[in-house]
């Protein structure tokens, strides 16, 4: 039987809402008597059991409430493995106002939501203070510039997806999701630009090759995704395919750079190689955890809020990009201060 509470907040256009098993929801749980009474007293707040947390009550706005994995819908259904603190069957505003409630998409939200701010105070701090002092030119403000932007949009778009996968019309999570795919090779293509912008630096016709691949790269992905079957889980292993393909592309002119710069013997190679490394490195491992669902594979319904592989993931992203800044930062430094050979210039 429906719970009254239930009933009196989602009509019958969402009936798929039922319980498969007992056809019980969380608000017939003993604490329902205390949100009834709480509802009476306060119009615009009520108390819900926080999904595995059935004695930490949470204020929370009116009309959210957490969900089980068995109740949400098929299209919310990615990690079986996560049992509890879902959110769904929300309008825009209170996909807005979840934003400040416990779920278990609350740390892949405001992980990437401050790392935006991060990176937009750390842009700010470095344009005003880092690049004057190393004499940057034009181009390096250029280039600069379209790095930390693909950082941020990656960033933001994925705030934005997590924010609102949980919205009562699939046509509109699905878009959301779609617009995080994009983020995802915005973000690709703001480590693409600076790597190959500086070490070809010395070499105006390899640059613009690869510069030219890498955007070709890119908006064939975007292209793919306006694919209608692009979203679906049987397309799932092809986008880890097409993300992982355009990922390693990258060593293809890492390994061509290495040998016009004069192999690992170069100072400048073997300076910047181990950075390199250290990037995919920790996109492999980020890759990994996002694939495996490891931890919460082995810890079923224990990790519902925190530790969790994609907030794993999410984590070593924001590192990775990080890693990265700093070490187009050191480039970029080393460029100014050993000026190109003349022979190394003319070089196709």
């Amino acid at each position: 039987m429906r719970s009254p509470y239930f009933k009196s907040h989602y009509d019958s256009n969402y009936a798929y809402t039922k319980l498969k098993a007992s056809g019980h929801t969380k608000a017939d749980s003993p604490s329902s008597a205390m949100s009834h009474k709480l509802q009476r007293n306060g119009p615009t707040a009520h108390y819900i059991e926080l999904g595995g947390y059935q004695y930490w009550p949470v204020l929370v706005p009116r009309g959210i409430r957490l969900y089980t994995y068995e109740q949400i819908p098929m299209f919310l259904r990615e990690n079986p493995y996560i049992t509890d603190g879902y959110r769904a069957y929300l309008p825009s505003r209170l996909c807005i106002k979840s934003l400040f409630i416990l779920s278990n998409e609350t740390v892949s939200i405001w992980s990437h939501l401050v790392g935006f701010l991060l990176f937009l105070c750390l842009g700010v701090y470095n344009m005003a203070c880092v690049l004057p002092t190393v004499e940057a030119s034009k181009e390096d403000y250029v280039i600069y510039s379209i790095e930390l932007f693909c950082f941020q949009l990656c960033l933001l778009c994925s705030v934005g997806h997590h924010l609102f996968c949980c919205h009562r019309s699939e046509k509109t999570s699905r878009r959301w999701m779609a617009l995080d795919y994009a983020g995802v090779s915005i973000g690709i293509l703001g480590c693409y630009v600076p790597g190959v912008f500086y070490t070809f630096y010395c070499n105006n016709y390899w640059r613009q090759v690869y510069l030219v691949t890498v955007l070709a790269m890119i908006l064939a992905v975007f292209f793919a995704q306006i694919h209608p079957h692009y979203l679906s889980k049987q397309w799932k292993q092809l986008r880890s395919l097409i993300f992982c393909s355009v990922s390693c592309y990258g060593l293809v002119p890492t390994i061509h750079w290495i040998c016009i710069t004069g192999g690992f013997s170069s100072e400048l190679v073997q300076a910047f190689v181990p950075r390199i490394m250290g990037m995919y490195f920790l996109a492999t491992l980020a890759l990994i955890f996002y694939v495996s669902k490891v931890p919460e594979r082995y810890f079923p319904g224990q990790l519902n809020y925190v530790g969790s592989s994609h907030q794993l993931f999410h984590l070593l992203l924001l590192l990775m990009f990080y890693w990265w800044h700093q070490s187009s930062c050191f480039i970029l430094s080393y460029r100014h201060n050993q000026p190109c050979p003349e022979s190394t210039m003319q070089q196709v």
